[in-house]
């Protein structure tokens, strides 16, 4: 019970930064129908902008937490009108937008190296306090994350479902032709949901960042779980996403204790794999 008891409590902390990709890939998967792998330097790029207004601007880190976040939703909103718009307009499909992402990812990465390097960067963290909540070990910084997390959550809820731009991102998704009949604005809806899951991941970067290295391949090593997370919550389940990636941070945690942190990479992806075979075999 005791084990069971610290791997949900750590598997919380842990899921804090999943959370917030999750999220903010399932509202650009959502609404645009394709796999934007290019997500995963979205959620780098928020933690070097950190870094900047951070570590070389000087800012407090709690200061640079929205700043960062903001920046990356502006990187994403721009990758998106030079990129990804003028090719959805050419009626490009979803698998050939899921390889043009596979190369943005690659072509924003490998630019990132050639400005700032390979070297792992750290934020300068706060004045870190000790905290022991129900007999376990927690700093406020990881309350802060949580906090973060939990405040995200609920407005991207609200967001998606008692919203007007949430009614047109659902309008889109499910019929574009009567969305757009309906007098609905496909590329202003866009830019808003793009900015608002580049902002989400923006802030994964931040949290993960904080908590270990900033470094060129921190997005790319967690896009992977991201993905499976998304498609086990279901595409457009902002709820779901949170709640797989809980699950997701708890499975980690306990198999971490238990035996060594490879082997819970192995099972969660084998999870996944088989949650979705047998989804798969119940819908044949």
């Amino acid at each position: 019970m005791t084990l069971l008891i610290d791997a949900i409590f750590i598997g919380f902390l842990q899921a804090s930064p999943l959370i917030l990709a999750a999220m903010g890939f399932t509202l650009i998967f959502y609404l645009n129908g394709f796999m934007n792998i290019a997500y995963a330097e979205t959620i780098t790029f928020g933690a070097y902008a950190a870094i900047l207004f951070n570590a070389v601007l000087g800012a407090g880190f709690y200061l640079s937490i929205v700043p960062a976040a903001l920046s990356a939703g502006g990187i994403s909103v721009l990758v998106y009108l030079l990129i990804f718009r003028p090719a959805m307009n050419r009626g490009v499909q979803p698998t050939e937008m899921i390889i043009l992402s596979v190369g943005v990812s690659f072509m924003l990465r490998y630019g990132l190296v050639l400005v700032v390097g390979q070297d792992n960067l750290y934020l300068v963290e706060p004045n870190v306090k000790y905290l022991n909540i129900l007999g376990q070990g927690v700093t406020n910084l990881q309350l802060i994350a949580l906090g973060f997390v939990a405040l995200s959550a609920l407005s991207l809820t609200a967001l998606i479902y008692r919203t007007g731009l949430g009614e047109s991102v659902r309008g889109l998704a499910n019929n574009y032709d009567l969305a757009i009949a309906s007098g609905i604005n496909p590329h202003r809806t866009s830019v808003v949901i793009w900015f608002v899951a580049g902002c989400a991941g923006g802030l994964s970067g931040v949290f993960s960042g904080v908590f270990s290295a900033v470094n060129p391949l921190m997005g790319w090593n967690v896009i992977l779980v991201t993905i499976m997370v998304t498609i086990v919550a279901g595409i457009g389940s902002v709820r779901g996403a949170v709640l797989a990636s809980i699950v997701a941070g708890i499975l980690t945690a306990f198999i971490t204790l238990v035996t060594k942190p490879l082997y819970a990479d192995v099972v969660l992806l084998a999870g996944f794999i088989g949650i979705l075979s047998l989804r798969g075999a119940k819908r044949a």
